[in-house]
């Protein structure tokens, strides 16, 4: 779909409200720097250009709504089972942290094109435990990398520590569809390597090799860059750049290009859900990209003024930047996505049978099957419709259905599925 949007917007507001109202995929590329659950605050320095930013990297029962778990559960079983399971592990703070993202980054997928790409910055605070959530949400061969940026030396209170010093942080690659973009990224040969097999050099200057009669110019190549990032240093040991603005998480712009280059191409859409001193969208500006920034707080749009007016050349600024406090609307030919409403059998409980949603119908069964020693789970009957939500509560309301289990005879309980029709159609479809 065309994007809702109106490029070069900072949205102000809770995230999840933004990300709601926007078009299904439409958007090439989401990089999200949310907060880490470190369970501490972050302030910027005063004096500093980005002076009154601050946020509480800390989540509690507060942070989480009934709603969202009702969704989870409905919408994701697998993940909805994942979050149960660590919330049984006793630590609050990391389910309600999870949750959090997961609603969020539930849209993120649904935003994203067939061929678009989702950067979620971390670090070892929750990264393992983010991975098996986006595993949930974009499928396990949705993941590409697990991207190690290092960024330069330890000093300070890290250096001071018991134990191996950390010194890199993670970024989580993920892709909507195997048909996705990317350009892949070099590095500049080593001085030494262009001194050993790159003889020649024109009148200019410009040094080559040559094969079979073709030239190859060592400023024209380069190393093929991996997953271990070590050329780019944090901000919180290079403070002298003019980029820097004092946010106590900002990143470096050079690594914003680098994501940027890679997942994305002239004129595509690039947006970050927690933009904070927006380095995403002013690297996208340079980039001539489209670009969205989503924030709780009002400092960024007083960044991305600055900013703007600071660190792009006034030949590469190509428009103003505009402030809203008022999600998208969604188009009516957003349609919304068609989930099974399911009835599976085993022969141990006879009389009663599972009734559920689920997207991937041969997965639910499978993790019936693997819970259940004889494997006796059976799929009877399943039904796709965008109205999975009413159909699934209206058979249970039907036949005094209790959780998933709901009493009744198989014929009876697929007929009414069958027969069902929502209280008004619309151009949402069945």
């Amino acid at each position: 779909m065309k994007p809702n949007l109106q490029s070069r917007t900072i949205f102000l507001g809770d995230n999840l409200d933004f990300l709601r109202g926007i078009n299904s995929a439409c958007i090439d590329l989401v990089y999200a720097d949310p907060p880490f659950n470190k369970k501490k605050q972050f302030t910027a320095p005063i004096g500093s250009a980005a002076e009154g930013a601050s946020f509480l990297d800390l989540f509690g029962e507060e942070d989480v709504k009934d709603e969202w778990v009702a969704e989870l559960r409905h919408e994701n079983y697998e993940l909805h089972a994942y979050l149960s399971g660590v919330k049984a592990m006793g630590n609050s703070y990391n389910y309600c942290y999870l949750v959090y993202m997961a609603i969020r980054l539930i849209e993120c997928c649904r935003i994203l094109k067939s061929t678009g790409s989702l950067y979620l910055h971390c670090d070892h605070t929750m990264s393992h435990y983010l991975k098996l959530l986006l595993d949930c949400i974009f499928g396990e061969r949705g993941f590409r990398s697990e991207i190690n940026w290092n960024g330069g030396s330890v000093s300070g209170f890290k250096s001071r520590r018991k134990g191996w010093i950390r010194q890199s942080d993670i970024i989580l690659y993920y892709v909507k569809g195997d048909n996705f973009t990317f350009n892949k990224q070099y590095l500049p040969y080593r001085q030494e390597y262009i001194d050993s097999m790159f003889k020649g050099a024109d009148q200019d200057g410009r040094k080559y090799r040559a094969r079979g009669g073709k030239k190859y110019y060592a400023d024209e190549g380069g190393t093929p860059l991996g997953h271990n990032w070590t050329d780019i240093y944090s901000l919180q040991t290079t403070t002298q750049l003019p980029e820097v603005t004092g946010y106590p998480t900002q990143k470096p712009l050079k690594l914003m290009q680098r994501i940027i280059k890679a997942s994305s191409n002239k004129g595509d859409w690039v947006l970050d859900p927690f933009c904070g001193c927006v380095t995403t969208c002013i690297a996208a500006e340079l980039l001539e990209r489209h670009w969205v920034g989503i924030d709780v707080a009002a400092e960024s749009w007083a960044q991305i003024e600055r900013r703007l007016n600071t660190e792009i050349p006034p030949d590469l600024l190509r428009g103003p930047a505009h402030k809203s406090t008022t999600p998208p609307k969604r188009g009516k030919s957003d349609t919304r996505p068609k989930k099974s409403v399911y009835v599976i059998s085993n022969p141990a409980y006879p009389g009663i049978y599972k009734v559920g949603v689920a997207g991937n119908v041969k997965a639910r069964l499978n993790s019936y099957q693997t819970a259940d020693p004889r494997r006796g789970y059976r799929l009877e009957y399943h039904r796709q419709t965008a109205h999975y939500r009413d159909l699934e509560a209206h058979i249970h309301a039907k036949f005094n259905g209790d959780h998933e289990w709901v009493p009744g005879a198989l014929a009876d309980i697929i007929e009414a599925i069958k027969s069902y029709r929502p209280a008004q159609d619309d151009h949402l479809g069945f």
